[in-house]
């Protein structure tokens, strides 16, 4: 019955296999639907992840403008500051440094390209 409500559940399901982490319990009532997902902590915690690492966001962010003197790729990045999650690194530091122009693109009309490195 769960399965025909659409595709959140299949999310969750697939989140704890990728997280190693116990099924989610469900407790449905007529006031709604509870979910107890203890995935959600282990999803938390590799959010924090430069957290783990005992570096502030300002330390990263001087990091990264020293190491991009010379143009590097997003991955090159993230191997410098070792941060293994690309999508919190774009979210927390590529995006907002490209924003404030402390970072600039060596290719600034193809975003998305793979070919694509930041310098200062």
């Amino acid at each position: 019955m769960i399965e025909a409500w659409g595709r959140g559940f299949d999310k969750i399901r697939e989140a704890c296999a990728k997280y190693d982490a116990p099924l989610p319990e469900y407790n449905i009532s007529a006031s709604g639907i509870m979910v107890l997902c203890k995935a959600c902590d282990k999803y938390l915690d590799l959010l924090n992840e430069d957290s783990r690492l005992g570096q502030s966001d300002q330390d990263v962010t001087k990091m990264i403008i020293a190491f991009c003197k010379q143009p590097h790729t997003a991955k090159e990045i993230m191997e410098y500051i070792k941060i293994n999650d690309r999508s919190f690194f774009r979210r927390h530091y590529l995006n907002p440094m490209i924003k404030t122009g402390q970072l600039k693109m060596t290719i600034p009309d193809k975003p998305k390209s793979g070919n694509q490195k930041y310098y200062v």
